[in-house]
C-alpha cells in the first residue's frame, strides 16, 4: 500500500482511536520510566549504598498511571482478567445479552466511582496534598484517574450498543444480541 493510500486511513481516526491508543502510549512511558527508577534504585541502593530518595512514591505514582491509562482500551476490548467457568455450560445464543448486562452493570460502577474520585480528587486538590517524600501533588492524578474511568463509563456504555448491534468483541459479525459463533472467545 503506498503512503497516500494510507492517508485516508490517518485521517479517519476519530476519538475512539485516540481514547484507547494515546493512553496506551502513556501506559508505556510509565513503565519504562517505573522500570528506570526500580533499575536506578537497585544499583545506586546495592553498589554505591544511595538508594533513590523517594522511589517508593514513583513506583506508586507510575503504576497507578499506567493502570489507570490502560483501563478505558482493555474494557473497550473486553480484555478483563476473567474466569469463564460457567461458559461451558452457558447458552450460546445468549452471550450477547449476557454482555449487555455485564457492560451496563461495569458501566453503572464506573459511573460511580468517577463520581465519588472527582469529589475526593477536589477535595485533595483544595487541600493541596502532597506526597510525604517527594512532594508531589495528590490532585491531579486523582483528576487523571477521573478522566480515565470516565472514558471507561463511556466506552461499557458503547459496548451496550456494539451487542445490540452484533458487533460485540464475543461476537460473530452480523450476530444478533442473542447470539455467537462457537468458536470465539
Amino acid at each position: 500500500m503506498t503512503p497516500e493510500a494510507r492517508e485516508p486511513a490517518r485521517r479517519r481516526r476519530g476519538w475512539l482511536y485516540w481514547t484507547t491508543r494515546a493512553p496506551d502510549v502513556l501506559a508505556a512511558l510509565a513503565l519504562l520510566a517505573l522500570s528506570a527508577v526500580t533499575m536506578i534504585d537497585v544499583v545506586g541502593r546495592y553498589v554505591f549504598r544511595a538508594p533513590i530518595g523517594g522511589a517508593d512514591e514513583l513506583t506508586v505514582f507510575l503504576m497507578a498511571i499506567g493502570v489507570y491509562a490502560v483501563l478505558p482500551r482493555v474494557s473497550w476490548r473486553e480484555e478483563h482478567v476473567a474466569v469463564d467457568l460457567i461458559d461451558l455450560f452457558y447458552p450460546k445464543r445468549w452471550i450477547g445479552l449476557r454482555q449487555i448486562a455485564l457492560n451496563a452493570v461495569a458501566a453503572a460502577f464506573m459511573a460511580m466511582v468517577t463520581w465519588r474520585m472527582w469529589i475526593i480528587a477536589g477535595r485533595m486538590l483544595e487541600d493541596n496534598e502532597v506526597t510525604m517524600f517527594l512532594r508531589l501533588p495528590k490532585g491531579p492524578l486523582a483528576y487523571f484517574f477521573c478522566v480515565m474511568c470516565a472514558i471507561t463509563t463511556l466506552l461499557l456504555a458503547a459496548n451496550m450498543l456494539r451487542y445490540l448491534l452484533g458487533r460485540g468483541p464475543l461476537q460473530a459479525p452480523g450476530a444478533s444480541a442473542g447470539e455467537r459463533t462457537s468458536g470465539q472467545r
